[in-house]
């Protein structure tokens, strides 16, 4: 089963509309959907509001680069949202087209791009392959929706696509391929804030976590750069994540009466029923109750 292509909110300025109704018209044929202004905001529209509903319901924003769209305030306004969205849950990807040499803004400098100033035909090329390969990836993480990367100001020579069942988002990520595992990993965890250790004083419990790379079902040694593990551009990668917890209120338990500590007998006893209260509400911690205690530690992701 072939993973739909989400929305396509197209950019442009109002020089560049023939180039942008060509553009619009090849997405079509290819049933790619488009949110474009010309068939999508009606007389009596606002414009604003238009707009802001039609990148609410796209995945990906292309913005059409010209002399006179980087000085439009509509493209720059529309620019500004689609960043928003991509830091925003269930954001949108940034896929400038460049269509004639200009000052591309700054927070799309660093981004590739597909070239149409020589060759329509090749820059459609180069755009198409990107919903190739996102669908691609797609199929092989069992078609789970695509997130941009949160870290707008990332910048990569090549990219690839990173999930995990514990935190259950699938990526896009521009990234070098020549940086190693270990420091692939450090970057992704500070950028998701994933927990190394995690508190659960509700449950009496106390998480560790360990995290390594996985590619073609074999992990990855810290040491070794992604490209010597065999990782090209749009390669999909998982995040093995393994959890050990420390049973706060059971090591309690177990040592209230062993002697190493001193109680005030009343106070003890009082502490030892409400420990196995506690415990008795917990519940059992049975193999699916620990995983699922455990993956609600990347919830916030």
């Amino acid at each position: 089963m072939t993973a739909p292509i989400g929305k396509v909110f197209v950019s442009h300025a109002s020089k560049d509309k023939a180039f942008a109704d060509r553009l619009v018209a090849d997405l079509a044929s290819r049933e790619i959907p488009v949110w474009y202004d010309k068939f999508d905001l009606r007389v009596g529209d606002s414009v604003t509001g238009g707009i802001n509903e039609g990148l609410s319901q796209s995945k990906y924003f292309v913005i059409v680069l010209s002399e006179a769209s980087v000085l439009s305030r509509w493209v720059t306004e529309e620019l500004n949202a689609a960043l928003m969205h991509q830091v925003a849950k269930g954001g949108t990807f940034l896929l400038p087209v460049l269509i004639e040499d200009c000052d591309v803004p700054p927070l799309l400098a660093h981004r590739r791009y597909a070239d149409f100033r020589v060759n329509y035909d090749s820059g459609l090329a180069e755009l198409l392959g990107v919903w190739g390969k996102d669908r691609e990836a797609s199929i092989v993480a069992d078609n789970k929706p695509l997130y941009p990367w949160p870290d707008i100001s990332k910048e990569g020579t090549d990219f690839i696509y990173l999930y995990s069942t514990r935190f259950d988002k699938f990526f896009r990520l521009d990234w070098d391929l020549s940086v190693t595992a270990n420091r692939t990993i450090d970057y992704i965890v500070d950028t998701l804030k994933l927990p190394w250790n995690k508190d659960v004083p509700e449950l009496g419990m106390k998480w560790s976590f360990s995290y390594k790379l996985i590619f073609n079902d074999q992990g990855i040694g810290l040491s070794k750069s992604l490209s010597e593990a065999g990782v090209c551009p749009g390669s999909v990668l998982k995040m093995g994540i393994s959890g050990t917890y420390e049973d706060i209120w059971e090591n309690e338990l177990k040592e209230m009466w062993d002697g190493s500590k001193m109680y005030e007998v009343m106070s003890a006893m009082a502490r030892e029923a409400q420990l196995k209260e506690n415990i008795r509400n917990r519940g059992p911690l049975n193999s699916n109750r620990l995983r699922e205690l455990a993956n609600a530690c990347f919830s916030h992701v």
